[in-house]
């Protein structure tokens, strides 16, 4: 993955969580202690993208990608539950890139 993929990837993490901070002011139903899990073990795969292969890093952007959307299979700012079909695709991203120790804790 060249540097300007991997600082792009990262900033698209960055500004989305810093969305979900701004969203969480006046929407108690953001999850953002999970939603930063996420962001996490997604910023350490981006880091671990040099080491990848092809399809490995076609992964994490599709990890990634999965994550800045609000509206997906269960929406994020509409359920305290918003974010674990978030946190299945990066856990099962990390398994598949041999990264399990990566995945994000659901609770």
């Amino acid at each position: 993955m060249p540097a300007y993929g991997v600082r792009d990837l990262r900033r698209k993490v960055i500004r989305h969580l810093e969305e979900l901070v701004a969203e969480a002011l006046d929407n108690d139903a953001v999850n953002l202690g999970m939603a930063a899990r996420i962001a996490d073990a997604l910023l350490s795969l981006i880091a671990a993208g040099p080491d990848l292969d092809e399809q490995a890093r076609v992964a994490v952007r599709g990890a990634v990608d999965y994550f800045v959307l609000n509206r997906d299979e269960q929406p994020d700012l509409d359920s305290t539950r918003g974010f674990q079909d978030d946190a299945r695709v990066v856990n099962r991203t990390c398994d598949d890139v041999g990264l399990p120790e990566l995945k994000v804790r659901v609770s």
